[in-house]
C-alpha cells in the first residue's frame, strides 16, 4: 500500500469517530404517551402541535393546534419553544412518537404524544 493509502484510512477514521462521539442521544425520559382524557385535560398547558398534512389539518384538528412538518420542528430555529410542553398529534400516534424521539435530542422540558392520535380523539 502507498503511504497515502494509509493516511487517507487514518484521517477517515478519525472524522468518522468526531462525528459518531458527536451525536447527542435521545433523553427518551421526556417522552409520555397520553391517554385521551389526560391530553385533553393538560393539552393548554403547552404548545398544542399536529403534524399531519396541511389538508387534513384544515379539515379536522383539535382547537387551538397549530399545524407544523415535521422537517420545520426539527429545524435548527424551529418555533416551538423549548421552555414549554410540546402536546403532540398525528392520525395514529405512530409518526408523531417517532418525532417525539428525535425531538427529545433537543432540551425540550416534555413532549406529550396523543395515543391512538387523532384517530382515537373523541
Amino acid at each position: 500500500m502507498q503511504w497515502y493509502t494509509w493516511v487517507f484510512t487514518i484521517v477517515a477514521g478519525v472524522a468518522l469517530g468526531l462525528i459518531v462521539s458527536s451525536r447527542k442521544p435521545a433523553n427518551k425520559s421526556i417522552i409520555h404517551i397520553v391517554n385521551e382524557d389526560d391530553f385533553k385535560n393538560n393539552m393548554r398547558k403547552g404548545q398544542l402541535v399536529d403534524i399531519r398534512k396541511k389538508d387534513e389539518f384544515e379539515k379536522n384538528k383539535i382547537k387551538g393546534a397549530r399545524n407544523f412538518t415535521k422537517k420545520s420542528v426539527l429545524a435548527k430555529y424551529s418555533k416551538l419553544r423549548k421552555d414549554q410542553a410540546i402536546f403532540l398529534y398525528c392520525n395514529n400516534g405512530k409518526k408523531s412518537l417517532s418525532l417525539a424521539k428525535k425531538m427529545s435530542k433537543a432540551p425540550y422540558k416534555a413532549i406529550y404524544v396523543l395515543e391512538g392520535g387523532l384517530n382515537n380523539y373523541k
